[in-house]
């Protein structure tokens, strides 16, 4: 499985190349790259550093125990997937809130704007269904506003699951269809969390399917205030997601 949140960026990148770092030291970037026939290249990789959390600190003395919390630095590591060859173009990270330091080193690099993200599922679930005759759903998620703290979630899965009725207001979609000749299975989310399950999907493969598949449906959040505050698909959901595609799910709302 591969799967990233991701950003999109614009602006012409002053050079599109994300280089390797490693030296022994913090922060340390293993990049390769993949370049197509109309000269784009698709980078992908890991990318590690100390990020800054924190931690309950506790005091014990002749009177009493104190806990409190402190910022600590911890290492983490996280997958990437990136083109900014072209514009607009992504960045993709395995964790939003591990790889915010790498998404905003990308964009001093290459020169090129990063934007917080959403994903048009609608328009995604349209251009399957008009692409290919094998397309399906196994997961079809809807959000309802009804004003003020009043929200209602609905999630179908498997047989209760149409990818007709991925349309008005759908935020996360379980997809397959086939692809270059290749079947992909997935799961696709308002936030900007992209997860593709299909066996045998090499880094550079899943990057290729988001620039083509994907990136056209990328949309800035023009209201930041409005913005989604979920980066990443939670990961009781992601489990509940992951499991469905093979073993079966549950309706919630």
């Amino acid at each position: 499985m591969h799967d990233a949140t991701f950003f999109l960026t614009h602006e012409e990148a002053r050079d599109p190349e994300i280089p390797s770092s490693l030296d022994g030291e913090y922060p340390a970037v293993d990049a390769e790259g993949q370049t197509y026939l109309d000269g784009n290249t698709v980078h992908f990789g890991t990318a590690a550093d100390l990020v800054e959390e924190r931690a309950e600190d506790v005091a014990v003395d002749d009177t009493e125990i104190s806990t409190g919390r402190k910022k600590v630095l911890v290492p983490r590591a996280i997958d990437f997937y990136a083109d900014v060859s072209t514009d607009p173009g992504f960045i993709g990270v395995s964790s939003a809130s591990d790889g915010e330091w790498f998404v905003k080193r990308v964009a001093a690099q290459t020169g090129v704007t990063v934007k917080e993200t959403r994903i048009d599922v609608d328009a995604f679930a349209e251009y399957i269904r008009e692409q290919t005759e094998t397309a399906d759903a196994w997961n079809v998620s809807h959000s309802r506003d009804f004003g003020g703290p009043k929200e209602k979630t609905t999630i179908d899965y498997h047989d209760a699951a149409d990818l007709a009725s991925a349309r008005n207001g759908t935020i996360g979609l379980g997809f397959e269809y086939m692809w270059n000749d290749a079947f992909v299975e997935g799961v696709i989310y308002e936030s900007g969390y992209v997860a593709n399950y299909s066996d045998g999907l090499l880094e550079e493969g899943f990057a290729q399917w988001v620039r083509e598949e994907v990136l056209p449906f990328l949309e800035i959040d023009v209201d930041d205030e409005e913005t989604s505050e979920q980066t990443e698909l939670p990961e009781d959901e992601q489990d509940r997601a992951e499991v469905a595609a093979t073993d079966g799910g549950a309706d919630a709302e």
